[in-house]
């Protein structure tokens, strides 16, 4: 015989806990526009009408997930004293967030403007308390340099959530815990004298082929607007054509963005390419690599990064795995380049430190550390060499 319970059912004292991680883990998935709050209270076993009791809507929830995640981060590091202890604590923070980094990159823009003041407050404060423990540990570093330098480190703490590469839990935070460590003894080139920030880009000449055109301006807006809030009418405005003109180009809008993006895609292959051919030795290559990779990053103010990242799950699903596959294939160059100069790492290692080295060069040109110094490309080549290991002169 079987009995029930006559009392009520008693709901989880932690339930707005559950919700803002699985909303955080739905965001980091699939992506704001493409997760519903549906999606949310599904991932959490209760009904869209039990989640709308804690959150009016989705911006709001976003908002709550990306300050409730910020504020942890501040906990953890108001712990720690010393660099490594810092470093160790953050390392351990990022494995069990790795969706809260991709989340804020890739997500703050469709926040209320007081959520984007706020998470960008929170932020400063967390690149902040680790640029204390680095003046402590580096006196001698120059006072411009830490805020870049104290990024980079949090760049390379935050990578693992740019990949799903995994490694046994403590090994895996000793490593993360090494490559920022690398980032924070890094050496940054003098600053030019009298430098000052560079000037805002010109806008330059168009290709004469209509297409051509077409994916030079499509690009930039979808990465600053987003690939949803974007029309083939603003497209086609851009370069002096009405919307219609557009369609005899590209059958549609994800065709457009599927262009750009394998277009981006076949410059980064044609790169490495000529950079391979130029090098003798797998430490000439790396080095050849960090140097193009920067200056492309750096160039956009890395917006072409952000529309991979972003925008990539509104193209078809061939596109999507073509893409992803070239994405896998072009990290794996740089791996086999890294073991040929670092023995003592493997494979998993590698792509791991690889991915963080990356993860600096995608992320901190998007912010104003990088965007207002004058050598910001060399400063960038300068952690990369570190993060990756191969400190010193090129081979011959």
């Amino acid at each position: 015989m079987s009995t029930t319970s006559s009392g009520p059912t008693r709901r989880p004292r932690n339930r707005k806990v559950l919700i803002l991680a699985a909303a955080m883990d739905c965001f980091h998935e699939s992506g704001y526009e493409a997760t519903g709050m549906e999606d949310i209270a599904s991932a959490v076993g209760i009904t869209a009408g039990g989640l709308y009791r804690h959150f009016r809507g989705k911006q709001e929830l976003l908002g709550a997930a990306l300050l409730d995640s910020t504020d942890q981060l501040l906990g953890v590091m108001a712990e720690p004293g010393d660099l490594p202890s810092l470093t160790d604590a953050v390392a351990s923070f990022s494995l069990d967030h790795r969706s809260y980094p991709v989340v804020w990159d890739r997500e703050t823009r469709h926040l209320s403007e007081l959520h984007q003041d706020e998470v960008r407050e929170r932020h400063a404060r967390i690149a902040d308390s680790l640029g204390v423990a680095l003046r402590a540990a580096r006196p001698e570093l120059a006072p411009q340099d830490v805020p870049l330098v104290s990024w980079a480190a949090l760049a390379v703490l935050a990578s693992p959530s740019y990949h799903r590469t995994e490694l046994p839990r403590r090994r895996f935070e000793d490593l993360l815990q090494k490559l920022a460590e690398g980032a924070c003894r890094t050496t940054l080139p003098p600053a030019p004298p009298r430098a000052t920030p560079p000037a805002a880009r010109k806008q330059g000449l168009t290709p004469a082929s209509r297409r051509e055109a077409l994916l030079a301006a499509a690009g930039p807006l979808f990465a600053q607007h987003g690939y949803q809030s974007v029309s083939m009418e603003d497209i086609g405005a851009a370069i002096g054509i009405s919307r219609l003109a557009v369609y005899h180009h590209f059958p549609g809008k994800a065709d457009l963005l599927a262009a750009v993006l394998h277009r981006a895609s076949e410059v980064k292959w044609a790169t490495l390419v000529h950079d391979l051919a130029q090098s003798s030795t797998a430490r000439q290559a790396l080095e050849r690599l960090l140097r193009s990779y920067a200056r492309s990053t750096t160039s956009d103010h890395g917006s072409g990064v952000l529309l991979t990242v972003s925008e990539r799950a509104h193209v078809p699903a061939a596109d999507q795995e073509t893409l992803h596959r070239s994405q896998v294939d072009y990290v794996a160059e740089w791996v086999a380049l890294l073991l040929d100069c670092r023995p003592d790492l493997d494979q998993i290692e590698a792509r791991v430190t690889v991915q963080a080295a990356l993860t600096v060069l995608n992320l901190l040109p998007r912010l104003p550390v990088v965007k207002d110094r004058v050598e910001a490309a060399s400063a960038l080549v300068h952690l990369g060499i570190a993060i990756l290991g191969i400190d010193g002169p090129a081979a011959a």
